[in-house]
């Protein structure tokens, strides 16, 4: 998915990874498998950033908003986000809280809202390997959308906030 992600948005903003998702010992085959470079200094006039933590992100409200190469927090998106630069933040997302009641789909809910209350713009590719897209804008979404569904994504694999 992640090369598929980088084929989709490579005109519109050419995605880059977050170089702490990644472990040094498979940075060169990560970049020569997905086609993604690492984020550094020398950096597009636009962009996009991947995160790629081995989890997901945490939920928002919780006590354990800790990061590390297996999670990722929102407020560390919201900030990637304040860069005008960045027009999109793409992150793997395989986390669940085992909280009663709390299904997949509500905790998903939950992370959207988080981003909404921080006026941004999000949804999520849900599969398999789910991937959430952030924006600082709605019509920078507006635009990935319209890549993602012009690819062949369907419809069903969309999942904006409720």
């Amino acid at each position: 998915m992640k090369r598929l992600w980088q084929e989709i948005l490579a005109e519109w903003a050419p995605l880059h990874a977050e170089p702490r998702f990644i472990p040094e010992d498979i940075r060169s085959e990560f970049t020569a498998f997905t086609r993604i470079p690492l984020l550094n200094e020398h950096r597009p006039m636009f962009y996009a950033i991947l995160n790629d933590p081995d989890t997901g992100i945490r939920l928002p409200n919780r006590l354990n908003q800790s990061e590390g190469i297996s999670h990722i927090a929102l407020s560390t998106i919201r900030e990637q986000l304040r860069n005008a630069a960045v027009r999109c933040v793409i992150t793997f997302d395989q986390s669940k809280h085992r909280e009663l009641g709390l299904s997949l789909k509500s905790q998903r809910n939950a992370k959207l809202q988080w981003l909404q209350r921080q006026r941004l713009s999000a949804f999520y590719y849900v599969s398999h390997a789910p991937f959430l897209f952030a924006f600082s804008e709605p019509a920078r979404m507006d635009v990935a959308l319209g890549l993602i569904r012009r690819a062949g994504v369907p419809d069903n694999r969309i999942e904006e906030q409720e």
